[in-house]
């Protein structure tokens, strides 16, 4: 592979003009500092994004949590009715 790269370049004619070389590099960093801050803003926006969405999700549950003041049964209590241990050792309600 590196073989057939060097013999094309062997084969080429050596009076190749030079002229848009520095310019040619310049396009490329340019292009890859422009790549790299595309990349950081896209990082950020996805960052907020999640912030966003786990502040939300918090704050839906703390408002959920708060509303809701009805008193429940657990169904893991050995005295209820639907409890695991309570229906494994055939006690019906």
């Amino acid at each position: 592979m590196i073989d057939n790269d060097i013999s094309s370049l062997a084969e080429q004619p050596t009076d190749r003009s030079l002229d848009h070389l520095e310019a040619d590099i310049w396009a490329g960093v340019a292009a890859q500092t422009v790549a790299r801050r595309t990349g950081r803003i896209i990082a950020s926006c996805q960052a907020g994004v999640m912030i966003v969405a786990l502040v939300g999700a918090a704050a839906a549950g703390a408002t959920t949590v708060t509303l809701d003041r009805t008193p429940g049964t657990i169904i893991t209590s050995a005295g209820a009715d639907f409890a695991p241990s309570t229906l494994l050792l055939g006690k019906r309600p």
